[in-house]
């Protein structure tokens, strides 16, 4: 029993030096923009991007500025945009990002306009590598991103409705997200924002964390996130995350009834779904008011520990919008 125990002591302590080692490789990659796709390391990785080292676009007042209408929208011009994945420039009118290789629109021209947050948007892909600048280039007709990063559904259809290019619109793409739902049940499309509101919203964002507590704590956390990766590995499908649509495109149905019907414009819906989720819903429903697609996409179109597509991701999505419209 005793030499039981003294291996049992033995194993403990390698397997915390080894912890150790994998965390400090982890973290000092992750801060050198070095992300790896390997055992252990890219858990690892993604907790420490998620839970405090992650640029957030909407934070950055380079990049968005106090809107009564929306709380914050894009500033206008060029805003750098980097995470330890990508390192990104996003131009932006007044009216939507802009492709800087055709953003031209005539007068008399119909446009697609594509709404979302910020995987419609583009969050870490260039201004001509969005899924919207590749449908442009497919349907070879004017597609405008009117997305901004984490809005729901009725920001994304208040931002069309004022956009100067509104009557113009024939079709609307609408990117939706599982986030939108608290969104689209609670928000008034009439509301509108003071100043004091947008500088709280900034306040609850800014990141204080101690670092030496940061790393303590996950660090503690990536004692176990080796077995929490093997049993993603091995038990694929029985880990997924369910998801049922029902309450999702139920408020989604209400929100589009009552600021899209009657314009006359075909509004497509689709979610993007990742190869950890699974989506349940009724794939033969049909909504008087919008079509809806579940697009599934691959491990190759997403970022290793960032959640959103990537360039591959957005012109996999860009074929597959052209497909169904077309």
């Amino acid at each position: 029993m005793k030499k039981i125990f003294g291996y049992f002591f033995i194993i403990i302590i390698n397997y915390l030096l080894l912890s150790f080692l994998v965390f400090t490789f982890s973290y000092v990659s992750l801060i050198n923009n070095k992300t790896y796709d390997l055992l252990w390391v890219k858990y690892i990785q993604k907790k420490l991007y998620v839970n405090g080292l992650v640029k957030i676009w909407q934070t950055n007042k380079g990049c968005s500025k106090f809107d009564k209408n929306f709380l914050y929208a894009p500033v206008v011009g060029e805003c750098i945009f980097s995470n330890p994945e990508f390192k990104t420039k996003l131009n932006f009118d007044e009216n939507r990002r802009l492709n800087m290789v055709d953003d031209n629109i005539q007068e008399d021209e119909k446009i697609i306009a594509v709404l979302g947050d910020s995987v419609a948007m583009g969050w870490g892909v260039n201004d001509n590598e969005t899924f919207s600048y590749n449908l442009q280039k497919l349907t070879n007709k004017k597609v405008i991103n009117l997305a901004v990063s984490s809005y729901g559904t009725v920001r994304e259809i208040k931002r069309l409705k004022l956009n100067k290019f509104y009557d113009q619109v024939d079709t609307v793409i609408i990117q939706y997200h599982l986030n939108d739902i608290a969104e689209n049940k609670n928000l008034n499309i009439n509301k509108t924002y003071t100043q004091m509101e947008y500088d709280k919203f900034f306040k609850s964002k800014e990141n204080n964390i101690n670092i030496i507590i940061f790393l303590l704590k996950h660090y503690k956390k990536s004692l176990r996130l080796l077995f929490t990766h093997l049993n993603d590995l091995f038990f694929e499908n029985d880990r997924k995350e369910k998801h049922n649509l029902t309450e999702h495109l139920d408020n989604l149905e209400k929100v589009i009834n009552q600021n899209l019907k009657g314009e006359g414009k075909r509004v497509f819906v689709f979610l993007i779904n990742p190869p950890h989720q699974e989506i349940i819903y009724e794939e033969n429903k049909k909504y008087e008011n919008f079509e809806f697609m579940n697009f599934k996409v691959q491990k190759e179109h997403l970022f290793v520990i960032d959640d959103h597509i990537n360039k591959n991701g957005h012109r996999y999505i860009g074929k597959k919008l052209y497909s169904y419209l077309k």
